[in-house]
Formats: C-alpha cells, sequence, structure tokens
C-alpha cells in the first residue's frame, strides 16, 4: 500500500504543486541518470505540504490523505522497513481484525485515486458514482472524517 499511496500523492503534487522543474524533470524518457534525479525530489511530507498550499489542489482529498497517512505509517513503514510488526506476525499469525483493517485501507488508496479520477474530468457530477460507492461499500472502506477530529 505505501508505493500506491506515495504514487497517489505524488500524482496529484504534480498535478497541483510542482514547480515546473519538477515537472519536467519527472515527465523526462526514465533513464539511470533521470531516475536518479527523480529520487532526489521532495519527500512525501514536503508534498503534502506543498498541496494544502497550493490554491488549485482539491482540499477534501488532501485532507484525507493526509489523515490516511496519519493512521496507517507507523504500520506502512514497519512492513517496508522489515520491522518487528512483520516479522512478529509471522510467527504468531495475523488477527482477523487486523486483516480486515489491512483490505479496507487498501480500498481507501483505490477509492482515494478514484475521487481524483472522477475530479480530473472537470464534471463534477462525476463524484457522484465515487461517494455512492462509500455508502454501498461502508463495510469494506475505513471511515475517515473531514475535518480530522482533534484530538482531546
Amino acid at each position: 500500500m505505501r508505493p500506491q499511496y506515495e504514487s497517489l500523492v505524488r500524482g496529484i503534487w504534480l498535478l497541483h504543486a510542482a514547480n515546473d522543474s519538477w515537472v519536467e524533470k519527472l515527465s523526462e524518457p526514465l533513464t539511470v541518470e533521470t531516475a536518479k534525479r527523480a529520487n532526489e525530489g521532495p519527500m512525501l511530507a514536503d508534498m503534502l505540504k506543498g498541496l494544502e498550499a497550493s490554491s488549485t489542489a482539491p482540499q477534501a482529498i488532501v485532507g484525507q490523505l493526509k489523515e490516511y497517512r496519519d493512521v496507517i505509517w507507523k504500520v506502512l513503514n514497519s512492513y517496508v522497513h522489515g520491522g518487528l510488526h512483520p516479522l512478529a506476525r509471522t510467527a504468531t499469525g495475523y488477527p482477523a481484525q487486523l486483516s480486515y483493517d489491512v483490505v479496507r485501507n487498501s480500498n481507501a488508496i483505490v477509492a482515494l485515486t478514484t475521487q481524483l479520477l472522477s475530479i480530473l474530468t472537470g464534471n463534477p457530477r462525476q463524484m457522484e458514482p465515487v461517494r455512492k460507492l462509500h455508502v454501498d461499500f461502508a463495510d469494506c472502506l475505513p471511515i475517515l472524517s473531514w475535518p480530522p477530529q482533534q484530538p482531546h
């Protein structure tokens, strides 16, 4: 899920917050040199900050992306970097709730991507089927509140 999430954020950032230099760098044909330059690009947190500051970025989606990161980032990092969590689960197994939550979080990436694609059509009515998905499949999507609830 982490590569999917990062690719989605990068795509939205390219559309709404990246400067012309980065758009050009990331649009070049793939070579060893262009891949190296692309890897020197802004970190995920910087892209999200740029999206927050953008006057054209869909702030509802930016908010959902940030909330998604806040909910699952530690777990994603543990798996990507081979931390204790995946090692321990290999020995003890995965609880049903954890497996269920992983599927729901994976579906959230697909839902966020679908929202972006709907927005990119330029036709606001294209969001209606996406909203319906959240109702029809509420059992398989995480419930993210917008705006996020502040801890007390």
